[in-house]
């Protein structure tokens, strides 16, 4: 059984910049507070952790750098990419963007 992550829902709809000082909802505050304790979570229980994008109205560059690139210096790209999966129909483009733009360059 996968864990679920629904941003929107469990987070917020408006997401903010790249660090906690720079205001509200934040990629450093998503990944402190939600990303990294189920993405561990995951891990220790042997699962997949599933991230569902729609329903935001947006994904700053500097919030998924900050958040999902985050999680792939720490961990390792690899490691991340066998636990991680997305769920998206509006933002498609999000789940291509953290591939081409954040993991592929992490190795």
């Amino acid at each position: 059984m996968a864990n679920v992550v629904n941003i929107a829902t469990e987070y917020s709809k408006t997401l903010g910049g790249r660090w906690i000082r720079l205001g509200e909802y934040s990629g450093e505050d998503f990944y402190n507070k939600i990303l990294e304790p189920k993405y561990l979570a995951a891990v220790n229980n042997g699962e997949k952790l599933l991230i569902e994008l729609d329903g935001t109205t947006g994904y700053p560059s500097s919030f998924l750098d900050q958040s999902f690139g985050e999680l792939a210096r720490t961990y390792g790209v690899d490691k991340v990419r066998e636990v991680i999966q997305f769920k998206a129909e509006v933002f498609a483009w999000v789940v291509d963007y953290i591939n081409r733009e954040i993991w592929d360059k992490t190795k």
